[in-house]
């Protein structure tokens, strides 16, 4: 007989895996260490901003209560008004904070590393490459939810993280539930490309073989992606390596040609490159360039 193909549930864990080995291998930490789940509940007000060049290794889900905050990314940013959740995968470049024009943004938020199977639970419609947006129908029955997972993320006991975890699958299915119809997420071939193509940057990567990855032929690939993350496969592909190769400038002491390794490219035109997006060279942006915030202190509700 011959071997078991593996579910998803089997290729998303291992791949998920994979991802947070190499984030953690190369993103800095700006969270204290949590067990499970480290939750909160934040009002700011104007000019508040938090900017993660790296992402982080954990997902970030946002809850906006009242005012409007911002989630930025490469790709431009997104506004955060009551009732709208924003889900943030690990490794993800963003940056988001009080929206320019509102005197508050008060959210709940939750950092969390996913069960299994909760797969299904995290594929939200992406507004852009690992940053998804939910409007729910009901905001006030997931607020509860939302609630209930930061009073347990905060109590004490030794099954304190079993039942936060419990709670936060419950937000997540009542997200779920209450996504209103018809609701787009992204194409899960296309997931599993994006997911390869963050894990192999240091390789060469061909259209030919993201397309026969997700069994596609090249033309019907190509047109897909675009069509689901706003840009062709190959500038994809530059923009990801060129904000790895940032992130590790800004955080590593590596030299220009290890950070080229790091990231499929040749030292010449990853200076180039950088030149251009940053107007600054290398060494520049090392001294220049984006710092990590300082840590945001904890909150409980």
């Amino acid at each position: 007989m011959g071997r078991k193909a593996p579910n998803a549930l089997d290729v998303w864990s291992k791949t998920y895996t994979i991802l947070l080995s190499v984030i953690r291998d190369r993103v800095a930490f700006d969270l204290p260490a949590y067990e499970g789940l480290l939750a909160g509940h934040f009002h700011r007000g104007p000019g508040y901003g938090r900017r993660r060049d790296g992402g982080t290794d954990d997902w970030l889900m946002i809850m906006t209560l009242c005012g409007e905050g911002r989630i930025g990314s490469a790709h431009g940013e997104s506004l955060a008004q009551a009732g709208d959740l924003y889900l943030i995968a690990p490794g993800t470049t963003h940056d988001y904070g009080t929206a320019r024009r509102s005197e508050q943004w008060e959210i709940l938020w939750v950092h969390f590393h996913p069960q299994t199977g909760w797969l299904d639970l995290l594929r939200w419609p992406e507004v852009a490459p690992g940053i998804c947006r939910l409007q729910v129908l009901d905001a006030g029955e997931v607020e509860g939810a939302f609630r209930e997972v930061i009073r347990l993320s905060v109590s004490t006991g030794p099954l304190r993280t079993a039942f936060g975890l419990n709670a936060l699958e419950k937000l997540l299915l009542l997200s779920e539930a209450s996504r209103p119809a018809g609701s787009v997420v992204l194409d899960e071939r296309i997931r599993v490309a994006i997911e390869y193509i963050h894990a192999h940057l240091a390789e060469p990567t061909r259209l030919s073989d993201l397309s026969r990855l997700c069994h596609l032929s090249e033309s019907r690939f190509a047109h897909l992606f675009r069509e689901l993350t706003g840009l062709p496969p190959k500038q994809y592909v530059l923009l990801q390596r060129l904000q790895r190769a940032q992130t590790l400038l800004t955080r590593t002491s590596l030299g220009v040609a290890e950070i080229a390794s790091e990231v499929g490219m040749d030292p010449f035109y990853l200076s180039l490159r950088i030149k251009k997006e940053t107007s600054f060279s290398p060494k520049q942006y090392r001294t220049h360039g984006p710092k990590r915030a300082a840590p945001e202190p904890i909150e409980e509700s």
